[in-house]
């Protein structure tokens, strides 16, 4: 008779857990969806909104993807960004992996390409990407920036050359290597090529080049001379 009753409660432990861990999963998956209502509504007040002068504006980043805020909406949509995040937040608490899912309940941004301010598309305020932009205004920014990018490092003095390496960025259809090193403006270098980098993709796009996909003239390496990094070919 005790071995019996000892049998029957064990079971009723596993029965219970596994009802413990499906009400979990239950209220994770609920939590999740809920979470991206709120978060898709925001948005969606966000994207149906005329044009307003564009100091009136700002810019908010999410996770993955970028949303012009006006004071007009900014109340509302302050409120439903913060109850996405609570939900999140409460998701993340009761999250269980299953067998094939990772063990943390990811909440990480993912890395976001650069944007070009703010401007009026189709009577509706936008963020805009590259390919948002005309062809003169990409011509006019890659005349800017593209100097900025190649001249860099110019003047960072070369004594060591094991700490430097060969980036090649794109002019047009053209392949340009630049010597480029560990500096604490580093972040800002990288910046400015993946704008570069963004803004020659959508005037490839546009103007319709049909430009290589490999470099037919490849630097064989990186010599200091002169106190000044060389590309060598």
């Amino acid at each position: 008779m005790a071995r019996t009753n000892l049998l029957f409660c064990y079971l009723l432990g596993i029965i219970t857990l596994f009802a413990a861990c499906d009400k979990d999963d239950n209220k994770y998956e609920e939590l999740i969806r809920l979470a991206d209502l709120k978060l898709q509504e925001a948005i969606k007040l966000a994207e149906n909104q005329p044009c307003k002068p564009i100091e009136e504006w700002r810019i908010d980043t999410l996770s993955y993807r970028y949303v012009p805020v006006h004071p007009s909406f900014e109340k509302e949509y302050n409120t439903l960004i913060k109850e996405y995040r609570d939900l999140s937040e409460q998701a993340s608490k009761v999250y269980k992996p299953g067998k094939n899912d990772p063990l943390v309940y990811n909440t990480s941004p993912v890395s976001l390409p650069p944007h070009f301010g703010l401007r009026c598309k189709d009577g509706k305020m936008i963020v805009a990407s590259s390919l948002d932009l005309e062809l003169t205004e990409i011509n006019q920014l890659m005349d800017e920036l593209f100097p900025q990018v190649r001249d860099f490092f110019k003047d960072v003095p070369c004594t060591d050359v094991s700490k430097w390496n060969i980036l090649t960025i794109r002019k047009d259809c053209e392949f340009v290597s630049i010597a480029v090193t560990d500096t604490p403006d580093y972040r800002i270098f990288g910046q400015k090529a993946e704008r570069l980098n963004h803004l020659n993709y959508a005037k490839v796009q546009k103007s319709g080049m049909n430009c290589p996909t490999e470099n037919p003239n490849h630097p064989k390496g990186i010599i200091c001379k002169d106190g000044k990094a060389s590309i060598q070919y």
